[in-house]
């Protein structure tokens, strides 16, 4: 039943779809329409019954190592980018956290093992019962009510993009005279947000967390399954980052 469940689910069925076009085209043996049913099923395929995804978002989580907390010297600050919390005045702590939460945890650890004395927040903006509410407000609220950080909490207010976090710690860098700062995100966001960071003239040391292809996660790969929302995912991630670099190297952000 295990083997049979995921074409049940909402990848599965899409894929038993193709598969039914694709067969349908061929008895009509109408030429055009059985190029586009097949292309449409190799890519749908690919993406979503092989281990493409998981190699290609390898391929940008590991260009960074992972650094032993208790291997990094004292810093002036630890900046955490924003995307793992949303505020959300229905949950008990006021905040929702979301798939890269990772960067918040691995950003207390650091504060916590005294790293730095101060940690800086990042995040967006949510609309929350018709107001707009800054994310790392919201998550700099919960922190410093709850004592979890020895660290001073620094918010960083709403933040449009990556590109804006950077400037917005530029700022903060030349008012304190900070010199060396810890930057803490998801390991296949960080050499986009590293390029990003040094390109305003900040010294940045990567912190990467929240690794999420199947192969960086130390599982191996499997070069053919059923078809997976998980892997999708990972190819949406690895495709998100690689347009966001394309962007910011034309912007010169990088």
């Amino acid at each position: 039943m295990q083997d049979i469940l995921p074409f049940f689910e909402p990848v599965g069925l899409a894929w038993l779809g193709l598969c039914t076009w694709l067969a349908a085209a061929i008895k009509r043996n109408q030429g055009v329409e059985v190029w586009l049913a097949s292309g449409t099923w190799l890519t749908y395929s690919t993406l979503c019954c092989t281990a493409l995804p998981s190699i290609l978002l390898t391929s940008i989580e590991q260009v960074f190592p992972v650094r032993p907390v208790s291997s990094l010297l004292a810093a002036d600050a630890i900046i955490c980018l924003g995307g793992g919390a949303s505020p959300a005045p229905s949950e008990p702590l006021g905040i929702h956290l979301r798939g890269p939460a990772d960067r918040l945890a691995t950003a207390l650890l650091l504060a916590q093992a005294g790293k730095a004395p101060t940690l800086v927040l990042g995040g967006g903006q949510y609309r929350v019962q018709g107001e707009w509410r800054s994310e790392a407000d919201a998550v700099g609220a919960v922190l410093f009510d709850q004592r979890w950080s020895p660290a001073e909490i620094v918010s960083l207010g709403h933040c449009t993009n990556t590109r804006d976090e950077a400037l917005k710690v530029a700022r903060l860098a030349q008012t304190r005279g900070w010199k060396q700062l810890y930057l803490v995100s998801s390991a296949y966001h960080l050499p986009r947000a590293v390029r990003t960071f040094e390109r305003v003239g900040l010294n940045v040391i990567p912190i990467p967390c929240n690794y999420q292809s199947a192969i960086s996660t130390g599982e191996p790969p499997i070069w053919l399954s059923a078809p997976s929302i998980s892997a999708l995912s990972q190819f949406q991630l690895w495709f998100h980052e690689t347009l966001g670099s394309i962007s910011y190297r034309w912007r010169r952000w990088i």
